[in-house]
């Protein structure tokens, strides 16, 4: 079980989220304590003519209960750190997984398929991401073929001239094959938009 992604830019991420809560649960705990320490030591304080012996050791016993108390809330931080790392590695984990698949993607790649922990949260995104990636693969193996007879057609018109027809038709199913890739204005599709 690693807590921390293997992947630099991915690791200080999961970093970034953790980090920060872990620093703030410690310090709102350790002033708690102290602002406790602080009062029941001037309480200890007004008391100390009245029982002037017991005050000696009640102080020890208050910096005892400090130093027991910042003991248990380094070990519950340093818990919930563990706890938190292993959450946020749960999500980045799969992230990078799903970058990856995207940066291959970007570079013509149509051959990648993103593969997921069926128990994973993002296994819907993977899935989403393999579907689209498998229609760019037949549309683009659609528009290839078509390619390929426009050519064939251009070749035999050349000849003969009788193949111009059959060239407009096969234009017009290219045509509908590239309907898929919409060159539209830019849509911005945004998290909080349900």
């Amino acid at each position: 079980m690693t807590l921390l992604h293997s992947h630099r830019v991915h690791r200080a991420r999961q970093l970034r989220w953790v980090v920060p809560i872990a620093v703030l649960l410690f310090v709102a705990a350790a002033a708690t304590l102290l602002v406790q320490y602080r009062v029941s030591d001037q309480a200890v304080g007004t008391e100390f003519f009245r029982a002037h012996k017991t005050v000696a050791h009640t102080g020890e016993l208050l910096r005892q209960g400090v130093v027991a108390g910042l003991v248990v809330l380094t070990v519950l931080v340093a818990a919930t750190a563990v706890l938190a790392l292993r959450l946020t590695h749960r999500i980045v984990r799969p992230v990078h997984t799903i970058h990856r698949a995207l940066d291959a993607l970007c570079t013509g790649e149509l051959g990648v398929r993103v593969e997921l922990d069926r128990t994973d949260e993002f296994r819907e995104v993977g899935a989403a991401l393999n579907r689209l990636v498998e229609h760019f693969a037949e549309t683009l193996a659609r528009v290839h073929a078509m390619v390929d007879r426009l050519d064939a057609l251009a070749a035999a018109a050349a000849r003969d001239g009788t193949a111009e027809r059959e060239i407009h038709a096969l234009v017009h199913e290219l045509d509908g094959a590239l309907d898929f890739f919409r060159l539209e204005p830019r849509r911005v599709i945004r998290e909080d938009a349900g």
